[in-house]
């Protein structure tokens, strides 16, 4: 099994990540890649003035578009030059609909890459996808150089969504030359671990051929997310598939979680399904 069509979806022309992890992903998997460019338009807006404000919007538009074009040439020439054939398109949105839109285009790829979400429109795209394609989400650091998927690391805790994580991420798993299971202060239960914290996915993964390594952690007090990178870091991984979101985004956002702390923080790709 292989990712056979990738997407990077573009907010602006500093998402080098995603261009340079498509490519080199496309490469190592024998698929096609694809870049759609959004070209994210202001809102309409409305007010006591409604023809003034129309004109103030008119050329906010105007200017957004003009801006858009130059990040259009910049990227096909970029493009051009690339040994990795990927083709360019390119969608004019409101903001409003950005992530809906980007959840879309989603949906007809394997896997939907994008730079991490370090502005509010990233992060709103990010979570349209993740919640709305039903595929998965691959995170790529702006510094990274491409490549992903020799030496992994699986963030369990025998959630729902870690589950399907698991599932969705077996072309980098059966390509893997390490795969270790990460816990992090996990305990034996009926309803979620078992007898012994990553022993069942472990033996799981076992039945498909693959030879995994089980490390239950000490979080010292760190949230999950920063004990999760920083045992990536310790083990030199460069990718770690994580399930995005096990709470509502509601208690995420108010209380904080793995999928906000990794997202933010990661300095290797993550892959994330829902």
């Amino acid at each position: 099994m292989s990712f056979k069509d990738i997407l990077a979806i573009v907010v602006s022309g500093r998402d080098v990540g995603a261009l340079n992890t498509a490519e080199a992903l496309a490469a190592q998997q024998g698929g096609a890649a694809t870049a759609v460019l959004l070209e994210v338009q202001p809102d309409p807006v409305s007010g006591f003035d409604v023809y003034v404000m129309s004109e103030v919007w008119a050329e906010a538009v105007k200017r957004a578009r003009e801006g858009y074009a130059k990040e259009k040439a910049k990227l096909a020439a970029r493009l051009n030059q690339s040994a990795q054939p990927m083709r360019l398109r390119s969608v004019e949105i409101p903001q409003a609909l950005a992530g809906p839109r980007a959840a879309v285009e989603a949906r007809y790829a394997d896997l939907a890459i994008m730079d991490g979400p370090d502005d509010a429109l990233r992060r709103t795209v990010f979570e349209a996808v993740l919640f709305g394609a039903g595929r998965p989400v691959l995170l790529a650091p702006a510094e990274w150089p491409g490549a992903c998927g020799r030496n992994v690391v699986i963030g369990w805790n025998a959630s729902r969504e870690a589950a399907r994580a698991v599932a969705d991420a077996e072309p980098f798993l059966d390509r893997a030359e390490r795969i270790t299971i990460v816990t992090v202060d996990a305990k034996p239960s009926w309803s979620g671990h078992g007898e012994a914290p990553g022993a069942d996915i472990a033996a799981h993964l076992a039945r498909r051929g693959l030879k995994v390594e089980v490390r239950n952690v000490d979080g010292m007090g760190r949230d999950d997310g920063s004990a999760l990178l920083e045992e990536c870091a310790a083990i030199d991984a460069d990718l770690l598939v994580v399930g995005g979101y096990g709470r509502p985004r509601l208690q995420e956002t108010i209380f904080g979680g793995v999928t906000q702390r990794v997202a933010a923080g990661a300095h290797l790709p993550v892959f994330l399904s829902h």
